[in-house]
């Protein structure tokens, strides 16, 4: 597994799709945000009663997305995710499920303001959501990783064959098997 984790509009997606383009074996790119695309989630109601859709379905979405991995991978798939781990016990319940699969995690970093100008750009994000990830939600603090790559100036040849090298150079520990969270 190839594992980017960045805020929102860092560029894990077009870099996902560089990497599965530049592997000459076939990954699948699995992302929350295909299942939320394909209308995997019922609509948000306003009337729905007691059932409060963000606090109720948003934990459950997650934590069966976090179970897939696994599955997927047993099942003898070479993986792409792209996620923003957004908690430290995220983080530790990813460590535990993909502790025995070879998980390479990469830290992806992109500028804030040009998450900013990237959100705006793209009209289907809250602006400031990826800065929120940062600087609120501290996703890049919960642990090590095994690469951190800065996307602000885009996803060029060169940072996807700078990813490959060292993805095919890994070794054990994996950075998701180390200490994860910070206590």
């Amino acid at each position: 597994m190839i594992f980017l984790n960045g805020a929102s509009s860092s560029g894990k997606s077009t870099l996902a799709r560089a990497l599965r383009r530049a592997l000459d074996e076939p990954f699948l790119h699995v992302s929350s945000d295909q299942f939320v695309s394909a209308g995997m989630l019922p609509d948000r109601r306003e009337d729905s009663g007691p059932f409060n859709w963000w606090s109720q379905m948003r934990p459950r979405f997650f934590a069966g997305f976090h179970r897939c991995l696994p599955a997927l991978a047993e099942a003898g798939n070479d993986l792409i995710i792209e996620h923003v781990i957004e908690f430290p016990a995220w983080r530790d319940e990813l460590a535990q499920l993909l502790a025995h699969l070879d998980v390479f995690l990469v830290g992806v970093y992109c500028d804030l303001d040009e998450l900013d100008r990237r959100e705006r750009a793209r009209g289907d994000r809250r602006i400031g959501e990826g800065r929120s990830h940062v600087e609120d939600d501290l996703i890049h603090t919960f642990g090590p990783y095994d690469l951190e790559v800065d996307t602000t100036a885009g996803v060029s040849a060169t940072l996807t064959e700078s990813i490959l090298k060292a993805w095919r150079k890994r070794t054990a520990p994996h950075a998701m098997r180390l200490r994860t969270s910070v206590k």
